[in-house]
């Protein structure tokens, strides 16, 4: 695929939600499929919340690829700085399951809080579909965004990449990205002998 063929923008209400939604579900095999169990629970709840205001995941928050030969989307980031407002109130998605309430308030709501303590940008999800992996689209993306935020004049950029996608550390290292710390957080190992995530940042 030629990479010049790519268009990457945030993007609009007449965007496909849906699978803006299902990138985001696909980018960590825990975290979502535990919040929304299931892919298609995810499109029915995930996509109108894309378009609240200052929710996690809203629109303004994302960047997408799209393939200008079809229009299709094939890739989704969300990044995240302390100059976003971020001011969502989840009290009520809070209570529509346990899942959500533990997810909120032990993932999203902590990120939250340390982006707006900090001088970095976040980004919190990379996905490009599965079809056009290995293309060097994620690549393309990351570099694109990594400008953006460079320009803000941001002491770093952050992540958090699983430690079993040695594919992904190498990409991010590749990009100038270096490790910095582990979350051992017992999603592979309830005993917390390897670490599950590291966290990296821009040198």
């Amino acid at each position: 695929m030629d990479l010049n063929e790519l268009i990457i923008r945030k993007p609009t209400s007449d965007d496909d939600l849906e699978k803006i939604a299902e990138l985001l579900y696909n980018t960590d095999p825990y975290i979502y499929p535990y919040w929304f169990e299931t892919l298609d629970k995810c499109k029915k709840e995930l996509t109108p919340l894309l378009l609240e205001k200052n929710f996690f995941f809203a629109l303004d928050h994302l960047y997408i690829t799209i393939d200008s030969n079809n229009n299709d989307i094939i890739g989704v980031i969300c990044i995240l700085d302390k100059n976003d407002d971020l001011s969502y109130d989840y009290s009520e998605l809070k209570k529509k399951n346990e899942r959500y309430k533990f997810t909120i308030e032990n993932y999203i709501e902590g990120l939250i809080e340390e982006v707006d303590n900090a001088d970095f940008a976040y980004i919190s999800n990379v996905c490009v579909d599965a079809n056009y992996r290995g293309k060097h689209i994620g690549k393309t993306m990351l570099n694109y965004v990594i400008d953006i935020y460079k320009k803000k004049l941001y002491d770093y950029i952050v992540l958090d990449v699983l430690a079993e996608n040695p594919g992904a550390i190498k990409l991010y290292q590749n990009l100038g990205f270096e490790q910095f710390t582990e979350v051992f957080q017992g999603f592979n190992d309830p005993t917390k002998k390897r670490p599950d995530v590291f966290s990296m940042k821009t040198k």
